[in-house]
C-alpha cells in the first residue's frame, strides 16, 4: 500500500528544521518495484541486481515502509541526505513507534557493507556520542532518526545578539562530546569542517537529550590518533566567518596572541587528551 500523508505543525524558523512542510509518501516494502523504487534503494539506480536482495534485507530487519520525505531529492523522491557512500531515508520499524533513518548503500560505493559504519557508530553509542546504532545487514543499516539542523545552518542563523548562554552552551556541548570520542581512542576522521557531520536537535523535540549530535562515522578509525576536539576547535575558533562570530558573541580577543595562545593549548591537549587539558581549554573559551 502506498499512501500519501500531511505532515502538520506549528510554523517554525527555517533556521531550525530539517526540512519545509512537505507531503510524506509512505511505501510499504511489499509495494516497492524496482522500475519505480531502484533509484533509491540501489542508488543511483544504474544497477538494480541487488534491488530483491535488498527487499529481503528489509524485511530481516522489520523495516515496514520507507517514509519518502526530504530536502535532498533522488529522481522525485525525497531523501534525507546522500554521500559517497549511502543514501539515508525515514523508515518505520515494525513494532516501533518513532521514525528511523535507514543507510542505503550505494551499488557504486568503495565499501563492501555497512557493517563497519555499523560497529564505528555502536563504539561511539558507548559514550553517549551518536545517533543510536540500531542494526545493520551487509546494505543497510538503521539508526535513531534526529529532528535536527546542521550546525553549519547555525552558523549562518547566529548574530552578535544571539544570547551568549545559549551558544556557550551549544559549543561546550559539541566539545564535551568530541572529548569522549577521543579518549576511548575514536576519530572521527571528518571534522575538520563539521557543518555537515554535525546536528543540533529541534527545541521542539529536544526533551534533555544533549543538544547536538555528531554523525556519520563510515570514515572513523581507532587505528588513528583521535583530533576531534583539535580538528572542531580549530574549525570554530581558528577559521573563517563562523570564528569571528563565535569570538564576539563570547567575548573572546581575536588577535594574534589570543590565537597563539588557543593553538598551544589545543598543542597540549593534543599531546596528552586528559580532563584537566580539557577544562582549561574551556576557562580560556569562557565556557
Amino acid at each position: 500500500m502506498i499512501s500519501v500523508r500531511e505532515r502538520s505543525g506549528k510554523r517554525r524558523d527555517p533556521a531550525t528544521v530539517t526540512e519545509q512542510k512537505t507531503e510524506a509518501l509512505s511505501v510499504d516494502v511489499d509495494s516497492l518495484k524496482p522500475e519505480e523504487h531502484g533509484i533509491v534503494l540501489c542508488y543511483p539506480g544504474l544497477d538494480l541486481s541487488s534491488f530483491d536482495s535488498r527487499i529481503s534485507q528489509l524485511r530481516k530487519i522489520g523495516v515496514r515502509e520507507l517514509v519518502l520525505e526530504g530536502l535532498s531529492k533522488v529522481g522525485k523522491y525525497g531523501i534525507i541526505g546522500r554521500g559517497c557512500v549511502s543514501v539515508v531515508v525515514k523508515a518505520r520499524l515494525a513494532g516501533y513507534d518513532d521514525l528511523v533513518a535507514l543507510k542505503i548503500r550505494r551499488v557504486d560505493a568503495n565499501r563492501v557493507d555497512m557493517q563497519r559504519d555499523y560497529e564505528l557508530q555502536k563504539l561511539a553509542n558507548c559514550v553517549g556520542v551518536g545517533p543510536k546504532a540500531f542494526v545493520a545487514t551487509q546494505d543497510l543499516f538503521t539508526m535513531e532518526f534526529i529532528d535536527s539542523f546542521k550546525i553549519g545552518k547555525w552558523f549562518e542563523s547566529i548574530r552578535t545578539r544571539t544570547p551568549k548562554k545559549e551558544v556557550r552552551a551549544l559549543v561546550k556541548d559539541v566539545l564535551e562530546q568530541c572529548y569522549l570520542l577521543d579518549s576511548h581512542g575514536l576519530d572521527h576522521g571528518e571534522l575538520s569542517n563539521p557543518s555537515k557531520h554535525i546536528l543540533i536537535r529541534n527545541p521542539e523535540t529536544f526533551e534533555g537529550k544533549r543538544k547536538t549530535v555528531i554523525i556519520d562515522y563510515e570514515s572513523a578509525s581507532t587505528q588513528r590518533r583521535p583530533s576531534n576536539l583539535t580538528a572542531v576547535s580549530a574549525f570554530l575558533f581558528l577559521g573563517g566567518w563562523q570564528s569571528e562570530k563565535l569570538r564576539k558573541i563570547l567575548g573572546l580577543p581575536s588577535g594574534g596572541l589570543s590565537r597563539k595562545k588557543l593553538i598551544s593549548m589545543l598543542g597540549d591537549y593534543k599531546s596528552y587528551p586528559r580532563s584537566e587539558a580539557l577544562e582549561k581549554i574551556f576557562a580560556y573559551l569562557h565556557l
